[in-house]
Formats: structure tokens, sequence, C-alpha cells
């Protein structure tokens, strides 16, 4: 066939498996409990395929838990940073378009159009 086609080739990693822990109190009494893997959050438990189901208010806690690790920047960052992406902009736009003039001017030459 023509074009481009997905064939699914893109990487892809197998969920991680649960880690039965046999020591402690829960051991002795025949209660097996999973440890969590690093990165993973309190509060969510493992289901068929390896995905992770919280309610949604355990949700909500851990999304503010992880915007308040977020470091923001400060107003006169921000403003600095985007002073420089509007200048550099023009300055893209102004030798882009130089080219583009001289670039014109030639292919008329050649071409021997414009006379």
């Amino acid at each position: 066939s023509t074009g481009l086609q997905n064939r699914g080739l893109g990487v892809r990693a197998p969920p991680l498996l649960p880690v039965k822990a046999r020591s402690g109190a829960g051991a002795a009494r025949g209660i097996e409990s999973f440890l969590v893997p690093a990165g993973e959050f309190a509060g969510t438990r493992l289901v068929k395929g390896g995905m992770t189901k919280t309610s949604p208010w355990q949700f909500v806690q851990q999304v503010r838990q992880e915007v308040s690790k977020v470091t923001w920047t400060s107003r006169k960052e921000t403003v600095v940073t985007t002073t420089m992406v509007v200048i550099m902009v023009f300055c893209a736009s102004i030798f882009f378009f130089v080219v583009d003039w001289f670039l014109g001017i030639g292919v008329k030459s050649i071409l021997g159009l414009g006379s």
C-alpha cells in the first residue's frame, strides 16, 4: 500500500508486577501485602492489567501534592523570557524577509522576469 503506515513499532514497556511481601505481622496471619513500586502513590491498588485505581478524592490529593512540587517561575523571569522570544522572532522575521528579497531578485535576474 502507499503512504505511511502505523505498524505499532513504538517502544512498549510491560506493566510492573506486584511484589509480595511475606514478612511482618501480616505474614504471620497469612495476609499478603503488596509493596508499591517507587514513584507510585499511597492509596492506590493494583487491578487486573497492572493499572492502578484511585478514588476521585485520592486523585485530587495526588494532583495537589504534585502541583506543590512544581517550581514556578517568577513574574520577572516570565517577562524577560517573553521579551527575548519576541525580540528573536522579530530578528528572524527580518532575516528571512531580507533573504527572500535577495533570492527573489536573483531568480528574477536569472529568468529575465520583471524587465
